[in-house]
């Protein structure tokens, strides 16, 4: 009699971050359980072993996004030794930057379009953008500009954020963080030579 290969069962975080792979690779209609479990090398009944069903797992990832997004501000916020502008270009570096969080770095644009027609998920998106709104605001109150201006600069951080998502720039690593750190000193009010 031979022994049986044990099989393999997946904890939670293992399956949420094999579908957060999938999201930003292939888009929200591609999470599904049984492509996932292919893809994981296990069958679905590890799956519902952790979870009832799709959805759970689809609130799940956003959760997760929500809690990694909040935690990365509060960790940013939190260097006391770190002036308003040098928070502004952590936040930026850590959010699309070399030091991102990889699990979301290509997830970021995936859960923002999968907002555009899930309402949970546009409820996620909005709660994150919202924290970040704050916190950025905070900081360039702390660069001196006023609540208005602060709140103005606050969304064009944002849409810098995202546009970094979005390009796709044959650049090294060190002319993309100088090309960014040029946007990043425009908008904090500084103005260095392109030279």
């Amino acid at each position: 009699m031979s022994a049986e290969a044990p099989r393999t069962r997946l904890d939670p975080d293992a399956w949420i971050g094999g579908a957060i792979e999938l999201l930003a690779a292939r888009g929200v209609n591609a999470v599904k359980i049984e492509p996932l479990a292919r893809r994981l090398g296990v069958t679905k009944g590890s799956f519902y072993w952790h979870f009832k069903d799709r959805p759970a797992l689809l609130a799940a990832i956003l959760a997760r996004w929500e809690e990694r997004q909040t935690d990365l501000l509060v960790r940013i916020a939190g260097h006391a030794d770190a002036s308003p502008a040098e928070r502004l270009r952590l936040l930026l570096e850590m959010t699309v930057g070399a030091y991102a969080d990889p699990e979301f770095r290509n997830a970021e644009i995936a859960i923002r379009n999968w907002s555009r027609t899930d309402p949970a998920a546009t409820v996620a998106v909005r709660a994150v953008d919202a924290r970040r709104s704050v916190y950025i605001e905070d900081f360039f109150i702390g660069l001196g500009f006023t609540e208005t201006a602060a709140r103005t600069r606050a969304g064009l951080f944002q849409g810098l954020l995202l546009a970094e998502a979005l390009l796709v720039r044959d650049e090294t690593a060190e002319d993309r963080t100088a090309r960014v750190g040029r946007s990043l000193d425009l908008l904090a009010g500084r103005h260095r030579d392109e030279g």
